[in-house]
């Protein structure tokens, strides 16, 4: 299909993708992939030139993987290269919901929890979306207490489907002897419903491959079970590799996500 987007309306752009109206569908858009890559809030910024394609491939077979395993997504179809077909939102939530099952990253700092800690179940965090802000994040508490007090069903049903789609990847990259470590997603309304939006790729999680044939995963720390330095994520461009190791790494995630399709023995 040859999109002509010179003679689309652009609604938004974001730092990695471009929405456009879709004259043929007042109910859904395009999401059109960028090269562009940040971190530190959006402090640092680069372009590498074939990102948007890997990013548009990775995206394209997760969320094709979600909406077989029955997730509620705003994901409907790929009709060209580095665009995706998505449903139109009612309203975005302006909020990152982070799950993880590994202690890494920022956790390792501000919750002063060792590095490999294993959590089981999957903690869930909510962050408000705001780079000046350093996204800060939400106090547990509080969010039950909303769900609790305030009819914020809205939260729980982030909180659930953030943690069922975690377990939806981590049994689907297990397959290949990576394990996901944490992730961050977002979600939005569409007909008064919460449903998972906006791109998942390279710069959504972190990925560990193991370090063992069968890792043991049934003890309090399990870093001596994966292997930190293989990663295959944006921690990549985080500690300042280079253009080129960078895309390498998330064209290894894409080569693992376009043989999901193939996963025969892990059930949604």
């Amino acid at each position: 299909m040859s999109l002509d987007f010179d003679k689309l309306t652009k609604l938004n752009e974001g730092k990695t993708k471009v929405i456009y109206t879709n004259p043929e569908d007042p109910k859904t858009v395009y999401m059109r992939f960028k090269d562009d890559i940040t971190a530190g809030d959006g402090v640092k910024h680069d372009v590498i030139e074939g990102k948007a394609l890997v990013d548009w491939q990775t995206n394209r077979d997760i969320f094709e993987y979600l909406n077989r395993c029955g997730v509620r997504t705003h994901y409907v179809a790929t009709p060209a290269e580095k665009v995706a077909l998505v449903k139109k939102l009612d309203f975005k939530i302006n909020l990152e919901v982070v799950s993880r099952r590994v202690a890494a990253g920022s956790i390792v700092h501000w919750g002063k929890i060792e590095q490999g800690t294993y959590f089981d179940p999957v903690i869930t965090q909510f962050h408000y979306k705001d780079d000046p802000l350093h996204d800060p994040m939400l106090d547990e508490g509080y969010v039950d207490y909303i769900i609790r007090t305030k009819m914020g069903s809205e939260y729980q049903q982030m909180r659930d489907i953030n943690a069922e789609v975690f377990v939806h990847l981590e049994k689907a990259f297990a397959a290949f002897k990576i394990q996901l470590i944490d992730m961050k997603l977002e979600y939005g309304l569409i007909d008064g419903a919460v449903y998972l939006i906006d791109e998942i790729t390279g710069g959504s999680f972190r990925l560990w491959p193991y370090a063992k044939d069968k890792p043991n995963f049934k003890q309090a720390n399990v870093l001596s079970e994966l292997n930190p330095e293989g990663r295959l994520d944006k921690d990549t461009y985080r500690m300042g590799e280079g253009a080129d190791k960078v895309l390498a790494k998330f064209v290894e995630i894409a080569n693992v996500t376009g043989r999901f399709k193939e996963i025969k023995n892990v059930e949604c």
